[in-house]
């Protein structure tokens, strides 16, 4: 116990050392980029930028402070103690590098340092550290994961859907360096066999054993379904023998964002914020996504001239396809959409798959064909592998219809008998992007898909859009379940 103990605390040492060696490199790029764009390219494309004294820089850098007051805020907000997925670690970066570089700023202009300290090289490096940060931190965890210093070997206890998403978290989050070395489970059918490859070891009456035998000490218990009684047994033997532990709650994979623990006495709240139903969060969304649109319109207006000119030679019909669908609170409105099908794409639809009756099971559970559609156009089949039919959407954001990220927009028979779903999405606009289509887009079950958006809604932060509008980009490009 001691020799692991030791090892594991050597690790610790190594593992905060190289972070925080990563973090200074990473100040000092930024603030190197930051003096070479303020002396080298700004006085050249613009004449307001005289030429910087060459001492600006390196007398700002040699202040060990300013690079210290850094490491200080990543470690008050436990960047080198705690593990993030990658996104909710990109979101504390900007946040502590934001509060750094404006603590500078403020000193300079209190001590009246400008003529020694170049403010916009400041703000230039605080604008490098946003990307900058996220990607040496990238690096430097995937490196340390791969040299075996950052990983973190987990037993799960319980076999079922919240455990099975733990394990699909993980395995997209690889930096945090947690591997999951098996799953416990009291059900006799799941004991030995493998769940996304990590195999079932036994019934929780082992787990002592089991944890001595792979010499890990670090227990998650998924079991939100355990009665009251067992869950409290489970949760003191497990106290015994590990060193670190979590507990899932029912609500883990329900709500996860803007979820604040609050203490009654001797009882363990969760508050749940509606941030989506607050009249400021609500203008403050409209207001982002209107800007990025106006930005993307005249950014993207070349493309929608050639698309239009494609679908015009390639099909006879009009540039612009509209559709009924499900808006907020319950309120119809046209989609518009570059049409990519066939004026008579019904009709050709009914032929296809009354010739293919094993295609009626894909359409049914999908609602889309993914080899082939008989309806789709040669131009439209390339604008849909890249969503490039869904740019005109960008019209019903500007009207007020949609937004850059919601809910799907829905047609009203695919939400048949949902009335209660219709009831959670309606409440809000429908959205060209969102979680379903960066999580998989056509690949996704129907019903999964009522799922991720109800999720959305319940969850929504600006930061959360923010990371689904990079995210999008990401699927845009591989254009993977896209049909």
């Amino acid at each position: 116990m001691f020799n692991r103990n030791n090892t594991a605390t050597r690790k610790k040492i190594i593992s905060l050392s190289f972070l925080i060696l990563s973090d200074f490199i990473a100040i000092f790029v930024c603030f190197w980029l930051a003096y070479f764009i303020r002396s080298e390219i700004l006085p050249n494309l613009f004449s307001v930028f005289k030429k910087v004294h060459p001492q600006v820089w390196p007398n700002f850098l040699n202040n060990f402070y300013v690079a210290s007051f850094w490491i200080i805020i990543f470690a008050y907000e436990r960047l080198y103690t705690k593990r993030f997925p990658f996104w909710g670690e990109v979101k504390i970066l900007m946040k502590s590098s934001s509060i750094s570089f404006s603590f500078i700023l403020i000193t300079i202009f209190i001590t009246r340092a400008h003529q020694q300290f170049s403010r916009p090289i400041v703000i230039i490096a605080w604008l490098l550290s946003l990307i900058l940060f996220p990607l040496f931190r990238y690096i430097t965890k995937s490196h340390l994961v791969k040299w075996n210093l950052w990983k973190k070997k987990l037993i799960i206890l319980g076999v079922h859907h919240t455990s099975l998403l733990v394990l699909e978290n993980i395995e997209k989050n690889k930096t945090m360096g947690y591997e999951v070395l098996g799953l416990l489970d009291d059900d006799p059918s799941k004991i030995g066999k493998k769940f996304q490859g990590v195999k079932v070891l036994g019934p929780l009456s082992e787990l002592e054993n089991i944890t001595k035998t792979l010499k890990s000490n670090d227990i998650m218990i998924a079991t939100p379904h355990l009665p009251r009684k067992k869950l409290k047994e489970l949760l003191s033997k497990c106290e015994n023998i590990s060193d670190s532990m979590w507990l899932i709650p029912r609500s883990g994979d329900f709500i996860t964002e803007g979820v604040e623990i609050e203490v009654l006495g001797e009882v363990l709240t969760l508050s749940i914020k509606k941030n989506l139903a607050k009249p400021w969060n609500i203008f403050m969304k409209s207001a982002f996504e209107k800007c990025l649109t106006l930005v993307a319109l005249i950014v993207l207006s070349p493309l929608f001239i050639l698309i239009s000119i494609a679908i015009k030679l390639n099909s006879k019909g009009p540039i612009f396809y509209t559709q009924k669908r499900l808006g907020q609170n319950k309120r119809m409105f046209n989609i518009i959409k570059f049409r990519s099908m066939y004026l008579d794409s019904d009709e050709k639809l009914y032929e296809y798959l009354d010739k293919h009756p094993e295609k009626k099971q894909e359409w049914e559970k999908f609602k889309k064909l993914k080899d082939y559609d008989p309806r789709v156009t040669k131009v439209g089949n390339i604008i849909r592998k890249f969503s490039m039919d869904e740019l005109p959407q960008f019209f019903n954001i500007l009207q007020g219809k949609m937004s850059l990220v919601g809910p799907r927009p829905y047609l009203m028979d695919e939400l048949e008998g949902k009335d209660s779903f219709i009831g959670v999405i309606s409440k809000v606009r429908p959205g060209i992007t969102g979680l379903w289509q960066i999580s998989g887009r056509s690949e996704i079950p129907f019903e999964q898909r009522n799922s991720i958006d109800e999720y959305y809604i319940r969850n929504w932060s600006l930061w959360l859009d923010i990371t689904i509008l990079l995210k999008s980009l990401k699927v845009l490009f591989s254009s993977k379940g896209a049909y």
